[in-house]
Formats: structure tokens, sequence, C-alpha cells
């Protein structure tokens, strides 16, 4: 039953690919196109089926990404802008890191990948689910509740003095990105917080040093800081130098800064929001051993953590301060984000058909707002079965199993 969502996942990947060369000139083409021949000519078995829709729904992703590069004024220069340059890099890496992990699932690990480095190896473990603050309003539905909540418990204790903080936790595909790029864009948070900065947390990255030095890099250049100067933090004291900097480019500001995807339980982490003694390193050297040495709280802000695990978030902001992400109670909202995906069908839908269905798809989806769009992307690139049909019931139920059964592959 998963083969056939895989053979939705490629065209729905080889049409997307087609579409966005045809209208610029597209970024790690050929990487895209090596990845496109062998998709179209693996064989798909319930092996590796799961590895498959996860590189797939990585695939769909950096083609998003790669079509916000090319809209960039500087596009066609030899060089980029700074905030461009350091994604341009982080996107780079992604497309190689799911390039060979493509390779390696369809049985072609040719072309040198084999001796890829130990940062590679470790990417392959899981895959880094890229995200960003940018969302369209216009295709979220059903937040309103949760976000006044939401607001209300971020905003109580942001005053002076204080660094608050926010957990929004909740299962795969629930809405948490959403929500907090909800709050993250809300008028109150354009009037209390500047600057804002959005980092996201893959659970890919590596573990220890290298990945908070990736972190305390990410908020410099959201910060402006230059690239020259942040890479040249190279040394041995550079996670020291890391922590100070983001300190001094951080103080006297009333900032917001969003951690979303948070996948590990990590002490360097821990209490982010803490005052007193614990937000004041006692030697040089204990700048390293906390996020929170470089968070300076005098002015007040927010920090908002999103993740599946309650104890990541719970240990970076505290259980008190923790926003459960419930499923939308609403089953409209629900269906207008399957009608949202399913508009994009490039054919002719048979609208009367697609209303007989919509309890079925409403069950299938189960309050999950990826769920929904899934479905909607499903239908728009299918074809849409009579409601006489015998197996409708079981083709929905298929795909039901599919997207909800493993909650893990979706936001």
């Amino acid at each position: 039953m998963a083969v056939e969502v895989i053979q939705f996942l490629v065209r729905k990947f080889v049409d997307s690919l087609a579409e966005e060369a045809a209208v610029a000139e597209l970024p790690f083409i050929a990487q895209f196109n090596d990845m496109r021949a062998e998709l179209e000519k693996a064989a798909i078995s319930p092996d590796n089926a799961d590895e498959l829709r996860e590189c797939l729904y990585e695939l769909n992703d950096l083609l998003v990404e790669c079509r916000m590069l090319t809209n960039r004024p500087n596009r066609r220069r030899r060089f980029f802008a700074q905030p461009d340059a350091w994604r341009f890099s982080k996107t780079s890496k992604r497309v190689a890191a799911v390039r060979r992990r493509v390779l390696q699932c369809v049985g072609n690990n040719s072309g040198g990948d084999a001796a890829a480095s130990q940062e590679d190896g470790a990417a392959a473990v899981g895959l880094d689910r890229w995200t960003t603050a940018w969302l369209d309003r216009s295709r979220i539905h059903g937040f309103d509740q949760q976000l006044t909540e939401l607001e209300s418990m971020a905003f109580r204790d942001c005053g002076a003095g204080r660094l608050a903080g926010v957990g929004i936790v909740g299962m795969g595909g629930i809405g948490k990105t959403a929500l907090a790029q909800l709050l993250f864009s809300s008028p109150g948070a354009r009037g209390r917080f500047f600057p804002r900065i959005w980092t996201c947390m893959s659970h890919t990255a590596c573990a220890g040093a290298d990945r908070r030095r990736e972190v305390l890099q990410g908020i410099l250049m959201a910060l402006g800081h230059e690239e020259d100067a942040i890479l040249s933090m190279d040394g041995g004291d550079s996670l020291v130098e890391l922590v100070i900097a983001v300190h001094e480019q951080l103080k006297g500001k009333r900032y917001l800064i969003v951690f979303d995807d948070v996948w590990h339980v990590d002490d360097w982490y821990a209490d982010v929001v803490a005052a007193g003694g614990q937000n004041a390193p006692r030697r040089a050297d204990d700048w390293s051993e906390r996020l929170t040495f470089g968070l300076p709280k005098e002015r007040g802000g927010l920090v908002v953590v999103t993740s599946r695990l309650k104890q990541a978030a719970e240990t970076m902001v505290g259980e008190s301060c923790l926003h459960h992400v419930q499923p939308l109670c609403d089953s409209e909202s629900c269906w207008a984000i399957f009608m949202d995906a399913l508009s994009q069908a490039k054919g002719t839908v048979d609208l009367a058909t697609v209303d007989s269905m919509k309890q079925e798809i409403l069950e299938t989806c189960g309050g999950l707002p990826a769920a929904a769009k899934t479905m909607g992307d499903i239908f728009a690139r299918s074809s849409i079965p009579s409601p006489a049909s015998t197996s409708t019931s079981q083709e929905i139920s298929k795909s039901g199993h599919i997207i909800t059964g493993n909650s893990g592959s979706l936001k």
C-alpha cells in the first residue's frame, strides 16, 4: 500500500522539478536531475518505501528552498549577500546529504559517495526538515483559539529583567511549526520584540560542539554579523567566542528567538530562560558551557521552542511553560486545508465526487493539518474515483494508514 504513495511523491517531485527548471535557473540542477533519473527507474518495495518517502518529502521541500534562492535579486551574480550565502551553503549540504541517501536507498552508491565523511554519516540518520519563519496566512486554518492561548502564555512575563519562554509540543503533523510561525509574525510579537530570530533545529545535525557552534553561527548570521567573521571563529576556543559574540549582539535588546523542531535533550540547551546566577559565567572558559550564557536577560524577551519531545522543550523552558498543541477540533478547518491543497490540481477536479467523500477524508486526517494537506496533494495529483466505486473506502484507508500511521514523517 505504501508503494502507491511513493509513486505519487516521485511524480510530484519530477513534475515540480520540471516546472521550477522552466521558470528559472535552479541551483543544484545537476544533483536534482541525477536523483530524478534514479527515482524514475527505482524498484520500490516495502523494504525501502519508508526511507524513500522520507527522502521525497525532503526533496520537495528542497525545491521550495531553491526557488527562494533563485528569487533573490542577486541570484545571477557570482556572489551572494551574507544571509543568502549562509542559506546557499546550508542548502548545498542538504542536497548532498539527501542525494547520498536516495542513491543508497535505490542501491546505487557509486561516484565516490561511499567515502562520505563522518559528518555526512551522522546526517544520514535522518532528514533535515528545514523550516523558516515565512508563512502564507491564507492557508493556515483552525489555529485562532490556540494562538490566543499561546500569546497569553508567551507575553505575560516578557518584561524587563526576565527572559520568558514557551514550549510548543505535540505529535508530528499537528501544526507546531505553523503555530510558532503565527506567533512569530503576530502584531503582538512585532510590536514587542526586535530583533526576531528563527532557528531551525534539525534532528539530523551532529551532536556536541559542532551542532552548538552551528546554532550560534545561525543566530549571528540572522543578526547580520559578517560571515567571514563568524567562520573565522574556528579555533580551540571558538565556542567561547561565539557565545560571547551572541551575547554582545543581543545585549540591550528585547529579542525573540524561535528554536524550531528540537530533537535532542542536551544540558547545554537547558534552562535558557534562567535568571540570576545561572546566567553569569564565573570564569572565561565557562562561557561555552551553557547556551543561556549567550542570551542576556536584562531587557526581557522571549524564547519559543517547538518539539515532538516534551522533555526537550521542558529542559529548555520549564514544565510550566509548555503549550500542548491539540488536533483541530473544527472539521471545516481541516477541510479548508484539504481544499487549499486540492486547488493546486492541474486538471479538472470533480468537486461533487470529492464532496461525497468528505466525511471519509476528514476521518482519515484525524484533525492533523499535515495529513489534510497531504491528502489534498494526493487527490490533486491522482484521478478521483467515482462515488460508486467499491474501492473508494479502501483507497482512503490505505492513504490514511500511510499518512497517520507514522506521525514521525509529518511536521
